[in-house]
Formats: structure tokens, sequence, C-alpha cells
């Protein structure tokens, strides 16, 4: 390109698409006035199915600009399907260029129907094309299309597209690259605050990184412990405090690998008697997908927590009955079979029957076992969601 200067403001506005794609339309733009075109399109073509895809979010890299939202959608809907030029642009190769005349000769060109009722109306005529990625039958590809007064492409302005080539592609691997880490870090948030454990992530300088609900819930609850200014974690007295920060150095130490233990357990006791569980362990911390480098974490619980609205659940994840399910959460908070069959002025027997067919749709053997399949598995999580009974 004869502007150097034009040519780094391209390769830079390449990469900040990549990384904001709302600034994709502003670099088309700038790309197609360099090449003197009124259409440019960024898409992805599928060609075993013919299908374009257009739209704009997700992992998906798309832009037009020169074409008002009437001509876009008579073009997504219809003549995408009968661009003449498509089907020989499956044969290109990853990386490469092309143009309209070589994909389908000019002269045949005014005959279609693509030409007569679509491109002509937008007084288009001449292409350039290329393909970006490559994977399967889909293509990422980018187009350019101008008038026919305006002439074939030059070599230059060819060499233009393909001296882009290799940093689109590496803006299009960048942006779904960062697309499965967005995806990821909101799975992982969203598993976090189903476990029915309160967990905290700790940064290496020991200070709060993140916490879900059940967190917050348990430390209002129990007033057994608080974040400070800048994420400092304190304990209600200054005795807990300094275990606490003990536990939570050596665990930091741990995750960045400069110590060797393994962190510890806490029972921490509020103001108002009530009580928490802790236990302070490092994290591999490199494993990060929360948006930051989590080195340690807290996990949290109240020992006089109750389990509860777990019968519905029950009847549903294992096919108990509401009575089964009814006495399995009644086990699993503490109670007795004898204190549970008190409370429903039932008889021993009734309840022992209870608890064997209980046991056999979970593949317990004993109660202790019941209970912990139950603690342990899927029935205890808030999923938020109503859970489907599958016919095996």
């Amino acid at each position: 390109m004869s502007n150097p200067a034009r040519f780094d403001q391209l390769i830079g506005g390449i990469y900040d698409a990549a990384l904001d794609s709302a600034l994709w339309p502003a670099f088309m733009d700038r790309l197609a006035a360099s090449l003197n075109a009124s259409l440019g399109m960024l898409w992805m073509h599928d060609f075993s199915s013919g299908s374009v895809n257009l739209e704009h979010g997700g992992g998906n890299v798309s832009a037009v600009t020169g074409l008002d939202s009437v001509a876009l959608a008579q073009f997504t809907n219809y003549y995408a399907a009968r661009n003449v030029w498509l089907p020989n642009a499956s044969q290109l190769a990853e990386g490469s260029i092309t143009v309209s005349s070589v994909l389908y000769p000019d002269a045949l060109l005014k005959r279609t129907e693509f030409y007569s009722d679509f491109l002509r109306q937008q007084d288009l005529f001449y292409a350039v094309g290329s393909s970006i990625i490559k994977q399967g039958s889909r293509d990422v590809k980018m187009s350019f299309v101008r008038s026919e007064r305006a002439g074939r492409y030059r070599d230059d302005e060819l060499n233009l597209v393909r001296q882009l080539m290799p940093h689109l592609r590496n803006a299009v691997v960048l942006h779904r690259e960062l697309h499965r880490l967005k995806v990821l870090s909101a799975s992982a948030m969203a598993a976090l605050e189903m476990v029915p454990l309160g967990v905290i992530l700790l940064t290496s300088s020991g200070l709060l990184l993140h916490a879900n609900r059940r967190a917050h819930e348990l430390l209002t609850r129990t007033a057994t412990l608080r974040f400070g200014a800048g994420g400092a974690i304190h304990a209600a007295s200054a005795a807990a405090s300094t275990v606490l920060q003990r536990l939570i150095h050596d665990a930091v130490q741990t995750g960045v690998g400069k110590g060797r233990a393994h962190g510890g357990a806490l029972r921490l006791v509020g103001a108002s008697g009530r009580e928490l569980q802790m236990l302070v362990t490092p994290l591999l911390a490199a494993s990060s997908p929360f948006g930051g480098e989590a080195v340690a974490a807290i996990f949290c619980s109240d020992p006089a927590a109750v389990v509860s609205v777990l019968s519905r659940t029950l009847e549903t994840l294992y096919r108990m009955t509401p009575a089964e399910a009814h006495l399995t959460e009644a086990l699993v908070n503490g109670q007795s079979l004898k204190q549970y069959a008190d409370v429903k002025c039932v008889s021993m027997n009734t309840v022992r029957t209870q608890l064997k067919a209980a046991a056999a749709k979970t593949d317990a053997k004993r109660q202790a076992d019941l209970v912990r399949i139950v603690l342990t598995g899927p029935a205890v999580f808030d999923t938020g969601f109503p859970l489907v009974q599958r016919k095996l």
C-alpha cells in the first residue's frame, strides 16, 4: 500500500475489532474506501446447506457496510442462494483471495437473476472475495463489491487484501477464543452459584476475589466473618482473625508455588453464638476462569443448617414416593427414625419399610449410605431449574 500510515491503521483496526466486535463495521468502512468498493461483507457461509450467516454476536464475526436493511434482508433471505460466485468459491483455500470474474465469467453474470434483480439494483458488478477461515463446510469470508464503472480490481488492491489476510485470520481466531473464555467464565460462575457450600476465592494477596451467593448468606446469618475495604477478610474476634490469616497466608503461598502447606479447617463463632465451619485450601493459580487469578479458596458451611425443600427433588430425581422423600429429607437433617416416626405418628415398621424402599432407589445399602448419597449428589444443588424425570 502506498500509504504506510493508512496500512498500519487498517491493521490496528483489525485487532481493535477482535477485542471489541462493535468496531468491525468501522474497519470494513475504511477497507472498502481503500478498495473503492461500495459494499463490504464479513460473513459466514455454509456450503453444505447454502445458508449464510450475517448475524453479529456470540462467537460469530459479521459486519456489512454499504447495504440498507431492506437490501440486506433480500440478500440473506433470497439472493444469497442465487449468488453465482459462491459455488466455485467453495474451492478457495483458507487464506486465499480471488476476483469475481474467476469465479463466474463477467459476460455470463449479466444473464443471471442474481445480477439482474440484485447486483444491478445496487450498482454492483466486480467483486474480490477471500476465505479467512475454513472449518469443514463452513467458511468465514470477506467480500468487497464495486460498480462496473470502477473497473476490475487492480493488483495493488488485491495485494492489500492479501497482506491483511494473516491479520484477519488472527483476529477471527482471537475473537472466538475470547468468546470461548467468556462463555467458560460465565458457566463457571453459574456452577459456583449452584454449589451448596459457601465459596470464597482469594487473590495472591489473600484478598477477596469473589464470593458466591451462599457465602454471603452464611456470613450474614452467622455474623462470623466480614469483608473489609479492599477485599480484606476479618473474623468476628481478633484471635480468630489471627488464626484465619495464618491459614490464608499458608494456602496462598502454596497456591503461588512458594509453600507446601495445605491450608486447614477452622470453626468460627459469631456474636449470636451461630457457628461457621471453614476449610481454607490452595488452588492451582493457572486454573482461573473467574476473571482473575484465584490462588486459594475458603469453603464455608453452617453446622446447624437444615437442608429444606429437598423432598420434591428426591421424588423427581430418585423417583421416591412423597413419604419416602420426606423421610429421607428428615434423615439428612439429622432426625432419627424414632424421632421421625413420633413426629409423623406412624409405626417404626412403616418407617423402616419406607427407609428400605428409599435406599433401594438410590442404590444405598444402609441408612448412612442413603444420607451420604443424597448429600453428595445433585439433589442438594440449587439449579434454579425444575428437574425433568427421564424414562430409562
